[in-house]
C-alpha cells in the first residue's frame, strides 16, 4: 500500500468510521499493525515486537481497526441496483474484443477457497477437495475488477452451484440481472436466464473452454470453441480480481490464526480494502498488471468438477438464444 493510500485510509477510518486514537497509540500505528497482520500474516507477538507493544494492545487494536474497516466495506462493496445494472460500462464498450458481442455483460461470478480454522467437530463440513478446511466464497466482480457482491462463509465442501442457489434463495439483496443482461459463469453452472455459461463437452463431442487449451498448436475447431475462447477471456476478470486480492492479503492464503468468525470478517474486510484501493486510484502495480493480462489464472479458484454438460433448466432456452446470437456475431467477425 502506498504512503498516500495509507494516509487517506487512516483519515477516512477516523472521520467516517469511528476509529479513534488513544493516549499512547495513534490511528496510524493501529492501522499499520492491522495491515502487518492481514498483509503479511504476522502473528500478534511479532507485530508487538516490531512496534514495541504488548500482545494485548496489538490484539485490541486489531479488533478496533477490523470493526472500522468492516463499516468501510459496507460503503465500498455496494450491491448494484437493477437500474445500475442497465448501464453499460465504458471499459466494456471500448474493448473491441468483447464489444458488441457481450453487450449484456454485467459481471463475472466465481468461487474461491480461503483457509479457515474450525473445531474438530466441524472439519468434515469445511473439508474441501484440496484436503484442507476452508470457506467457499462466492463473489461477483465488474469489468473494472471491483467486487460488487460477496457471499461469505459457505463451508468448503459446498459445491459452487449450491452456494449460488443459497445466495439467490436466501439473500434478498442478491443482484439478479435485468432482462437481456447476464453474468458470465464457468462450465460448472447451467446456462440459464441471467447466467451465461460456455458450451460444454458431452459424451459425443469435446468442446474446449479453458484458456490454456487454445494455443497456436491447437487452433479453434468450430464456432462453439470460438465463443468459449472469448467467453473465458472475459470471465477471467474474476480470476484476476481474486488473484490481486489474495496476493495483497497473505492472511487469506497461509495458515489461519483466527477463529471462524474473525476469519470470516477478515475475508469481507480485505475485499472492502481491495475496492478502496481500486476506487481511490492510488498507484498499485498489481492492478495494472492484471488489467493488462486477460489470461492470468488464479489457481485457488474453486474449479469445476468436470467440464461436461449439466442438466438444462426451464429457462435455459432464453439464454441459449442469447448465446447463439453471440456465437453467430463472433463467427462472422472473428472466424480465423
Amino acid at each position: 500500500m502506498s504512503l498516500d493510500c495509507f494516509v487517506t485510509l487512516c483519515r477516512i477510518l477516523q472521520t467516517d468510521y469511528g476509529l479513534q486514537p488513544t493516549l499512547n497509540v495513534s490511528i496510524e500505528e493501529s492501522v499499520a499493525m492491522f495491515l502487518r497482520i492481514c498483509g503479511h500474516n504476522e502473528v500478534q507477538r511479532d507485530v508487538g515486537l516490531r512496534f514495541g507493544r504488548n500482545q494485548e494492545t496489538v490484539k485490541r487494536k486489531f479488533v478496533e481497526v477490523l470493526t472500522a474497516v468492516k463499516l468501510l466495506t459496507c460503503d465500498y462493496i455496494k450491491t448494484p441496483t437493477s437500474k445500475e445494472l442497465l448501464r453499460i460500462p465504458e471499459r466494456l464498450q471500448l474493448d473491441q474484443r468483447y464489444w458488441p458481442y457481450f453487450s449484456g455483460f454485467v459481471g463475472a461470478i466465481d468461487l474461491v477457497h480461503v483457509c479457515v480454522k474450525v473445531k474438530p467437530t466441524l472439519q468434515g463440513m469445511y473439508w474441501n477437495r484440496h484436503d484442507r478446511t476452508s470457506f467457499n466464497i462466492m463473489a461477483i466482480c465488474d469489468v473494472n475488477m471491483l467486487f460488487t457482491y460477496v457471499r461469505n462463509g459457505a463451508p468448503g465442501s459446498c459445491h459452487d452451484t449450491a452456494v449460488l442457489a443459497m445466495a439467490q434463495q436466501n439473500d434478498s439483496e442478491f443482484p439478479m440481472p435485468p432482462e437481456d443482461k447476464y453474468y458470465v459463469v464457468d462450465s460448472g453452472y447451467p446456462n440459464k436466464k441471467g447466467f451465461l455459461a460456455p458450451y460444454r463437452s458431452s459424451r459425443n463431442r469435446v468442446v474446449r473452454y479453458h484458456m490454456s487449451q487454445f494455443t497456436t498448436n491447437h487452433p479453434l475447431r468450430n464456432k462453439h470453441e470460438l465463443f468459449n475462447r472469448w467467453h473465458a477471456s472475459l470471465r477471467s476478470v474474476i480470476e484476476r480480481t481474486f488473484g490481486v486480492w489474495k496476493k495483497k492479503w497473505r492472511i487469506l492464503c497461509e495458515f489461519p490464526r483466527y477463529n471462524i468468525e474473525v476469519q470470516k470478517r477478515v475475508v469481507t474486510t480485505t475485499m472492502g480494502l481491495h475496492n478502496f484501493i481500486r476506487i481511490s486510484k492510488f498507484s498499485y502495480e498489481d492492478f495494472a498488471e492484471a488489467m493488462g493480462h486477460t489470461e492470468i489464472t488464479n489457481t485457488d479458484v474453486a474449479t469445476d468438477l468436470a467440464d461436461v454438460e449439466v442438466a438444462e433448466v426451464a429457462d435455459g432456452d432464453f439464454m441459449t438464444n442469447i448465446r447463439e446470437n453471440i456465437v453467430n456475431m463472433l463467427w462472422e467477425d472473428k472466424n480465423p
